[in-house]
Formats: C-alpha cells, structure tokens, sequence
C-alpha cells in the first residue's frame, strides 16, 4: 500500500513540475512577444526621423535573422504566418512623385548612406499588421513626412 501511495505522488509531483514548466516557457515567449509588439507600436502615428528609421530596420533585420525567416530570390524575406516582420517605407520625390521599398532594398544601400540622405528627414508609421496565428507584429508601413 505504501509504494501504490509513494509511487502516485511521485506521478503527481513529476506531472505538476512539468506543468509549471511548460507554463513558465508559455509565460515567458508571451511576454518576449509583449516587449517586441509594443517596441514597434511605439512608432505607431508617431513623428520620427529617418536615424530612428534606419534603426528599427536593423532591428527588425536582426529578428528575421534570429528568427530564421526565409528570403525569396531577391533577397527579401518572405512573409510566413508566425513571425516575420516586414518594413515597407514611402518616400516622396520631387513633383509629387512617391517611391515605395522595402527594408532590405534599403538595407543593402548601407545605413550610413541612408542617414546621410534621410537622417533629418521626418517619417511616420501610418500603419502595423499583425500576424493572425501569434498576433506579433507582421508589417508596418512608414511614410516619408
């Protein structure tokens, strides 16, 4: 009788450890996702220069890396249904004329040159998408004030 008894709470200790473990790891990637949602939506209608740009480009260059997002034949990372983050940004040109890039095409110029010619420049996120399965962030849209 006193090993059917010992043995039940050692399956009950082990059983609740493993909950609580299991807890724990869910807490602490919800709370990771937490941090990264509001580090993004803080740019959110938000007037920015383009040095605060050209930062959360690298940022966000640096998870999909961390997250090992794939990239299409261009270069460009490809949207996946988790945690993929992209950056679109609008600039405008002369006579009203607008051009749209992504991240990586801006990336690949250099953040050095992108300072140069856009580190005063004012820009605003007018829009945030997020993912539907993880509810992270999936795309924003930042415009060239």
């Amino acid at each position: 009788m006193k090993k059917i008894i010992i043995s039940f709470i050692i399956i009950a200790i082990i059983v609740i450890t493993a909950v609580v473990y299991c807890n724990n790891v869910y807490q602490s990637k919800l709370r990771e996702l937490q941090k990264v949602n509001s580090d993004y939506e803080s740019y959110y209608n938000v007037e920015v220069l383009g040095t605060d740009i050209i930062s959360i480009i690298n940022k966000t260059i640096d998870l999909n890396e961390k997250n090992e997002v794939a990239k299409n034949e261009k270069g460009e990372y490809q949207e996946n249904d988790t945690n993929s983050i992209i950056i679109t940004v609008k600039f405008k040109g002369k006579d009203d004329e607008e051009f749209i890039y992504r991240m990586e095409n801006i990336a690949r110029q250099g953040s050095i040159e992108f300072v140069k010619n856009f580190g005063a420049i004012s820009f605003k996120c007018t829009n945030i998408e997020y993912h539907e399965k993880t509810k992270a962030v999936k795309s924003l849209f930042i415009e060239q004030m």
